[in-house]
């Protein structure tokens, strides 16, 4: 064989790889991270689940819960959770690492605004349940077709009823 018919051979196995690769990709299982539905948290409302005392970790126990019931929870905080909880120095991104979730799925609310208004728009743009225990009378029209997941602690475990 000359050395143009192995360059094609060649060629035609890389071709054939490519092909190969691309149709067993599209023949997979979608990964857990494509099927997972997004949920919204009140996460300032979340906060006080337990003992009605700001606590992170009342948060992150919820949020690992619904990781867990394969959800991808959306965490919104109004800014005064910072001081809730005693430290001004969160941000979205401190946020996101005490929660375990990547950044972009945690929004603090601009200080002076209700972090309610952002959850109830973004949750009714997306079709989305809210986790919160908040019936958000203060704003009924906006409330209206959302459905609301209602939670308490029993010890360390988060019940979450309305999931």
């Amino acid at each position: 064989m000359e050395s143009a018919d192995w360059i094609a051979i060649g060629v035609l196995a890389a071709v054939l790889l490519a092909v190969y690769l691309w149709l067993r990709q599209r023949s997979a299982t979608p990964s857990v991270d494509k099927v997972r539905r997004q949920i919204a948290i009140d996460g300032t409302n979340v906060l006080f689940w337990r003992d009605e005392v700001a606590q992170l970790r009342t948060l992150r126990a919820v949020v690992d819960h619904l990781k867990r019931e394969g959800f991808d929870p959306v965490v919104f905080l109004d800014a005064s959770s910072r001081h809730h909880i005693g430290d001004k120095s969160l941000n979205e991104a401190k946020f996101a690492r005490a929660l375990g979730v990547s950044q972009k799925r945690v929004m603090v609310c601009p200080a002076r605004t209700e972090a309610d208004a952002f959850i109830l728009h973004y949750a009714g743009e997306h079709r989305l349940p809210v986790v919160s225990n908040d019936r958000f009378r203060d704003r009924p029209s906006e409330a209206r077709n959302i459905r609301l997941v209602k939670g308490r602690f029993e010890g360390d475990r988060p019940i979450l009823k309305g999931l």
